[in-house]
């Protein structure tokens, strides 16, 4: 469907320019299109204006992220400037076989910044796994990342406990059965050792955080200690990432995983904005 939607854009729109050999598209409120890094197209999508930049990153395997965010970069591009960025392998663009590191991720989402234009300092907003790439980003380099709005962000302690290098790979082979992209498949492969890369790294004690967690998580989280697979709480998790509670804070929604976006749209829109304005 994506993909008939944007042909048809590239066959009708009236006003259209070239980056990167990606067609960007001017619509009244957003830029629409891609930016091409190391020679590979990635989709990027650019709304609203501010003195404030929100980026958006999308957990494992969304199927547009773009889309699936859309309700929330949506409102907060009323206020802000919000990027929305898929990773190689998401959403019909192309795939790499570069190694899905913390540290790869990071570098990718900073030259796709770059190419748009759009600099730092950045309030990451990663769903899931992305974040860890923004807990990475966020310890790397510090004078670009202004705050973290975690949306049931993945946090390094919870694939610690849950799985050993060796029971992760049990997971692998359910993914390969799922005829993935080399680019997606090997994001997931790498989800335990970025996990590992981690597994002593906090919030820097200066980074504004709002972590906000979806019940269903908690519960998962809840039954795997009933049943010895963990040990540790999700909200526990979450509170030991925290190493400033004046500007570090865990707030628990109602909502799965997987939909929270769409779950707490609202919710979240406005518990970023009051979490913005205070940064």
């Amino acid at each position: 469907m994506k993909k008939v939607f944007l042909t048809s854009l590239i066959i009708f729109a009236t006003v259209s320019f070239v980056i990167c050999g990606c067609f960007l598209f001017n619509k009244s409120d957003s830029v629409y299109g891609c930016v091409e890094i190391d020679g590979k197209k990635m989709g990027a999508h650019v709304a609203g204006s501010g003195d404030k930049t929100i980026v958006m990153l999308s957990g494992w395997g969304t199927d547009s992220p773009i889309d699936d965010f859309y309700p929330v970069w949506k409102n907060l591009s009323a206020d802000y400037k919000v990027v929305v960025l898929e990773y190689f392998g998401y959403s019909g663009n192309d795939v790499t076989e570069k190694e899905r590191s913390n540290e790869n991720m990071v570098e990718e989402i900073r030259a796709a910044l770059k190419k748009l234009n759009i600099n730092p300092p950045y309030i990451l907003m990663p769903h899931s796994m992305s974040g860890l790439y923004s807990l990475h980003y966020a310890n790397k380099y510090p004078s670009e990342v202004l705050g973290i709005i975690g949306i049931d962000m993945s946090l390094p302690q919870k694939q610690l406990e849950r799985w050993s290098k060796e029971t992760f790979e049990n997971t692998k082979e359910d993914i390969n059965a799922q005829k993935l992209n080399v680019s997606v498949l090997n994001q997931w492969n790498a989800f335990y050792s970025n996990s590992q890369k981690l597994e002593n790294v906090k919030y820097p004690v200066n980074l504004p955080v709002l972590a906000l967690l979806a019940t269903e998580q908690v519960d998962s989280v809840d039954k795997m200690i009933k049943s010895k697979e963990m040990k540790t709480s999700w909200v526990e998790i979450n509170n030991a990432m925290v190493t400033n509670p004046e500007i570090q804070k865990i707030k628990v929604l109602n909502g799965t995983h997987n939909n929270f976006i769409h779950d707490q749209s609202s919710t979240i829109t406005n518990l970023s904005k009051e979490f913005i304005e205070n940064i």
